[in-house]
């Protein structure tokens, strides 16, 4: 074989090869793209039940005392939402809903509204849903 025929033919495998990792990142970005929009929709159901929760009802102060009986309701609502969608909810991205949520009320550092980190969050939650090993 002539020189130009070798580089021709190497030339040709070296795009079918960039042509294949092509296809390879675009299934990985479709794949991406659907867990982002699944996300998405999460948030926007939340956020409504949310707002119409609040609309419905007083503010509530939850006591210390009382953070495991709420997240134990907390946790059935978890169950229902899951159930409602028919999709897996990220159950961090929904506690750092709620983190967001209890600082935004906790600002004030009056008594009966200690502040709580995300990592206490998380962890009163998975204590509640048996995640803790």
């Amino acid at each position: 074989m002539s020189k130009r025929t070798k580089e021709a033919q190497k030339h040709l495998q070296q795009k079918r090869e960039q042509y294949h990792r092509q296809e390879e990142k675009i299934e990985e970005m479709k794949c991406t793209m659907q867990h982002t929009e699944e996300e998405i929709k999460q948030l926007e159901y939340v956020l409504e039940v949310m707002k119409s929760a609040e609309k419905g009802r007083k503010r509530r102060v939850i006591t210390h005392d009382k953070i495991k009986e709420y997240f134990a309701s907390f946790s059935r609502f978890f169950d229902f939402l899951q159930h409602r969608l028919n999709l897996f909810v990220h159950y961090e991205l929904v506690c750092e809903i709620i983190f967001a949520r209890y600082r935004f009320r906790s600002r004030s550092r009056t008594p009966g509204r200690e502040y709580l980190s995300f990592a206490t969050v998380l962890t009163y939650f998975k204590n509640e849903r048996s995640m803790v090993s």
